[in-house]
């Protein structure tokens, strides 16, 4: 008799779900994601900002401007469309927006990107090892 009880609060449980499923308000999720825009300048690297916008122009051939601003008014465009296609492409773009914008945050911070920038100002020598004999070598 338990069983046969709990089987019929789980269907009931399942209905109740799968109804909130399909009445769903998905312009709430939108609104909320709207919220979290970079209103906060100072929170945010501009140089690694407008680098990884540009990029991603770049890597998902995007046929606009060239530039940060044309960038995020595309962006906003694809987040507030009302087809599901559009903001699945929003999803994917500012997920990979957000992974690079990272990974240059990290790098910048460790040093490894300045690495790279940097003109080599310093002749280090070489070391070169052969059986016991250690030489030196200047490039």
């Amino acid at each position: 008799m338990c069983f046969a009880t709990r089987r019929w609060f789980y269907l009931q449980l399942g209905c109740m779900m799968l109804i909130n499923l399909v009445n769903a308000d998905f312009e709430f999720q939108k609104g909320v994601l709207a919220s979290i825009s970079p209103g906060i300048t100072e929170d945010i690297d501009l140089q690694c900002w407008k680098a990884c916008s540009l990029t991603l122009i770049d890597l998902k051939e995007l046929k606009i401007e060239h530039n940060v601003d044309a960038f995020w008014n595309f962006m906003l465009f694809l987040q507030k469309s009302q087809r599901p296609g559009h903001y699945n492409v929003f999803l994917n773009i500012a997920q990979d927006f957000w992974d690079m914008y990272v990974d240059c945050l990290l790098s910048r911070s460790h040093g490894m990107g300045r690495r790279q920038v940097m003109p080599p100002k310093y002749n280090f020598p070489q070391k070169i090892t052969g059986g016991n004999l250690n030489v030196y070598l200047r490039k």
